[in-house]
């Protein structure tokens, strides 16, 4: 979730190539990324600069850490509009720039991850002192200098899926700590994200603003299902997977799967029920049948938090993101906020790893899939005429958030077929 928190983060890319509706590519890496700890404390601290951008030294081992500080460059009061490419169920990836060597970062929620090979490669090591942390960053990204940063070392190159959409290595997780220091304005519409001073940072025009509070340990907004009371779920930019997970207890309260379909997806190591709710409201906006996911009962949040909202919703806005005022500004996009939001209709997962064709490793129940049999193990030789190798990976996620009604022709080993017509099963 966007804090790291009980969101247990999904791997941002789980280790299967997503096929049930929510699994569009996760919510936070489910990988061992401790609970965060408190908001920092630290104050802000905005100093202006000329064209350059200051420089950054590591501590001693005998003198504290120095206190991360963020520069614009110029004494503008913003990063500037920095781009980055939408690819369908993906996370929010822009260019960084890490003690002067470039890469990829992820725009997320919890504490900052540095590759360790990468910090390894650019001589910044973790400390006898501090074991899990990476000090005397400097991160560049657009205008904006994080100066004197930390981040923990994570493996973060052995998730190749994004470096293989991307093209280019993922060598960062820009996380809570920009967060706890500026605004920040994801412009999703137009792709495109920008730091921010909070001082100059008023309510825009038409935007909706919604509560965003701290509720142990994480940042959460108030949602409302089928016109409930609104509860607490936590900001999840990188959930990417879906756009709403729910805890059971909540579920069954609520009577979520009373009288609906439901069905299972793979996320990483855990199956998890799906349904689909009548209505969910946010920031002023109904939004009709839309997909959820139950969060493992291994995997629950604090019982103050009711859930996580993803990226699959949040992008339906311009998100005006301020820690600092306790809100966030939602400015809904026309082109969007209205469509249906997608889901999987064909309830077929498959391997990621794999590149020397289609291997299935998760069927859906009562999905098109199990009903054309297929069923885990399977290998498929062609989808829509087509092999493996002319399949990109964003074009098998675009497969399985197929539209509903249309017919795809599956052919086996053996050069037998199965049909399989897109339909909502959950």
């Amino acid at each position: 979730m966007l804090s790291g928190s009980f969101s247990y983060f999904r791997a941002l890319f789980p280790n299967v190539l997503v096929a049930t509706e929510l699994n569009r590519q996760s919510i936070k890496p489910r990988n061992p990324i401790p609970h965060k700890s408190p908001l920092l404390a630290a104050a802000i601290i905005l100093l202006p600069v000329s064209a350059a951008f200051a420089q950054s030294s590591a501590p001693s081992p005998e003198s504290p850490a120095p206190v991360q500080t963020i520069i614009f460059k110029s004494g503008t009061p913003s990063s500037g509009w920095i781009d980055f490419t939408p690819y369908t169920n993906f996370g929010i990836y822009f260019p960084v720039t890490i003690n002067g060597h470039e890469g990829m970062a992820l725009l997320y929620g919890g504490p900052s991850n540095i590759d360790k090979n990468f910090a390894a490669a650019i001589g910044v090591q973790p400390t006898a002192k501090a074991p899990s942390s990476v000090s005397g960053l400097e991160v560049r990204v657009g205008d904006l200098s994080l100066q004197n940063a930390s981040a923990r070392p994570a493996d973060l190159q052995s998730q190749v899926f994004d470096a293989r959409i991307l093209a280019r290595p993922v060598i960062f997780r820009l996380g809570e700590e920009v967060f706890n220091q500026v605004v920040v304005d994801i412009d999703y519409a137009h792709h495109r994200v920008a730091f921010l001073d909070p001082k100059t940072v008023t309510k825009p025009a038409g935007a909706i603003e919604v509560p965003l509070i701290e509720l142990d340990g994480e940042r959460v907004l108030p949602l409302s299902i089928n016109g409930a009371t609104p509860a607490q779920f936590e900001l999840e930019l990188g959930n990417v997977i879906g756009p709403l997970l729910v805890t059971p207890v909540y579920a069954q309260a609520q009577k979520l799967l009373q009288d609906h379909p439901a069905s299972q997806r793979l996320s990483g190591p855990f199956v998890e029920t799906v349904v689909s709710v009548d209505r969910l409201s946010f920031a002023g906006i109904d939004f009709a049948h839309v997909p959820i996911a139950f969060i493992p009962d291994t995997e629950l949040p604090p019982a103050s938090i009711t859930g996580g909202v993803g990226l699959p919703l949040l992008s339906r806005f311009r998100l005006i993101i301020d820690y600092s005022r306790n809100h966030l500004y939602a400015i809904p996009d026309t082109a969007t906020v209205k469509k249906p939001i997608e889901k999987d209709r064909i309830g077929l997962l498959l391997d990621k790893k794999s590149t020397t064709g289609f291997s299935v490793v998760f069927v859906s129940p009562h999905s098109p899939a199990e009903a054309a049999g297929f069923k885990k193990g399977d290998k498929i030789s062609l989808i829509d005429g087509k092999p493996f190798v002319a399949w990109s990976t964003q074009a098998i996620i675009k497969f399985q958030m197929a539209d509903p009604g249309t017919t795809h022709v599956l052919t086996m080993p053996d050069g037998t077929v199965r049909q399989i017509k897109a339909t909502d099963f959950f």
